[in-house]
């Protein structure tokens, strides 16, 4: 059954039909070729046969001698076919009764006169029948004549018809079968198209919907492959969201679980910095403090990072004047980066810049910068900060002269949770971001519009 529902079956059972109906077809033509159908419309058509066997019937009811009899027969003659002459001739040789216009009739009648008069008529026109009167030879005979085109179809020789008619019945089918093949075809092209449609996914994270299986063939099978591919698709992006949903809600609870002993922690260090200590004790407790700050940094981070994927971190975008938010931002960490020896170098250019961010989420993104060159490019002992750009776009970049890493850029979230929540946000308010890095140094770049332009 499978078999037969294929593309292949089916398309082959259109071949098949066409070439069965091809001999049909000519045998339709040579139908309607014989048939009455084509003789003039004032003119009928009798079989020849039917005429001879119709004429002997009624003779034979004729009575010898009787007049009336031979008159009643042709009156029913009369009634059936259209005729030329009807003539009734005794045993004598006498014509009795002479009805129409008969054609080649003798004036006597004798063995010589009707032996020429039948082989005149023979293939003649008109269409002669001879007949004796009761079936008797003495009794005399009766003639019936009739124009022979209302005996004859239409003579191929004399037509082209015939081949003009299997020709037209010919270019029927052919074009019958081209037509029920294109629409084949055709339907096989808007169903893959279809298909295809379902495939284009709008984006990578929607799943498109289900099409509907028309019939059991191979596209059918497709179609249902396709519907099974969604179906594990649907399953195995659900079970990403669960197994993202417990691990956002981990990392959430393992910061905020963090944050009660953090503070215990930073309380006891205070404390101990108050107590007399020997030198090793001090440098004990300063790295502990800084471990603990880092720890610190760190839990904010992922409570962080938690709140932006699940879409949960405020952001209130506003007009912002660029160059005093800039300004503010690294006054809150320039007494920081004295105190671990770094040389701040500031070039900001610009007065009335203005861009539509949110004010919060900017500083973290500037502020995760800088803890990342504290931590990491310490050693150069240098940061720099330059603003400059014209119209439309501005730059602010943040320059280190540390040992640098391997070189990341905007599309990717970077290096350690710092960076991937700079990547997030960034993406959020539309700023393009770079990093280059190598041996001899780390650059920051940030690109954002001005909406003043």
């Amino acid at each position: 059954m499978r078999r037969l529902n294929s593309l292949t079956a089916r398309y082959i059972f259109i071949i098949l039909m066409a070439i069965v109906m091809l001999p049909v077809a000519m045998l339709a033509s040579g139908v309607l070729y014989i048939s009455p159908w084509y003789k003039k419309q004032n003119e009928p058509y009798y079989p020849s046969y039917e005429v001879v066997d119709e004429w002997h019937k009624e003779s034979k009811k004729m009575t010898p001698d009787d007049v009336q009899s031979v008159k009643k027969a042709f009156s029913k003659v009369e009634k059936s076919y259209k005729y030329k002459a009807m003539v009734y001739v005794n045993g004598n040789g006498e014509t009795v009764l002479k009805e129409g216009a008969p054609v080649n009739l003798p004036t006597e009648w004798n063995v010589m006169t009707t032996m020429d008069f039948m082989k005149s008529s023979i293939d003649s026109d008109p269409f002669t029948v001879v007949s004796y009167v009761g079936g008797k030879k003495e009794a005399g005979f009766v003639i019936l004549q009739m124009p022979r085109s209302y005996i004859t179809a239409i003579n191929r020789e004399e037509s082209p018809l015939y081949d003009f008619l299997t020709f037209l019945l010919a270019i029927i089918i052919i074009v019958l079968f081209l037509l029920i093949s294109w629409f084949f075809f055709r339907s096989i092209r808007r169903r893959l198209l279809r298909l295809q449609d379902a495939m284009e996914m709008p984006n990578a994270r929607n799943v498109p919907p289900k099409i509907q299986i028309s019939r059991k063939d191979e596209i059918g099978a497709l179609e249902q492959s396709f519907n099974n591919m969604l179906t594990a698709l649907e399953e195995s992006q659900q079970n990403e969201r669960e197994e993202e949903s417990a691990r956002r809600k981990l990392i959430a609870d393992l910061s905020h679980d963090l944050r009660t002993p953090l503070t215990a922690l930073k309380a006891q260090i205070y404390s101990l910095k108050k107590e007399v200590l020997s030198q090793k004790g001090e440098e004990t407790i300063a790295l502990a403090d800084e471990k603990i700050h880092y720890l610190g940094e760190l839990i904010e981070n992922l409570l962080s990072y938690s709140l932006l994927t699940s879409n949960k971190y405020p952001y209130k975008p506003e007009q912002t004047d660029m160059v005093r938010l800039v300004r503010t931002t690294i006054a809150c960490w320039y007494d920081r980066l004295e105190e671990e020896g770094f040389e701040v170098d500031i070039e900001i250019q610009g007065d009335d810049i203005k861009s539509n961010i949110d004010v919060n989420w900017f500083q973290r993104m500037i502020d995760n910068v800088i803890q990342n060159v504290i931590r990491h490019a310490k050693d150069g002992q240098f940061i720099g900060f330059y603003m400059e750009g014209k119209g439309e776009e501005y730059k602010i970049s943040v320059v280190d002269h540390g040992p640098g890493f391997t070189n990341t850029s905007g599309n990717k979230h970077g290096r350690g949770i710092g960076m991937s929540i700079i990547a997030l946000m960034a993406e959020a308010m539309n700023i393009k971001w770079k990093v280059d890095s190598n041996e001899n140094g780390t650059t920051f770049e940030f690109y954002y519009k001005n909406s003043l332009q």
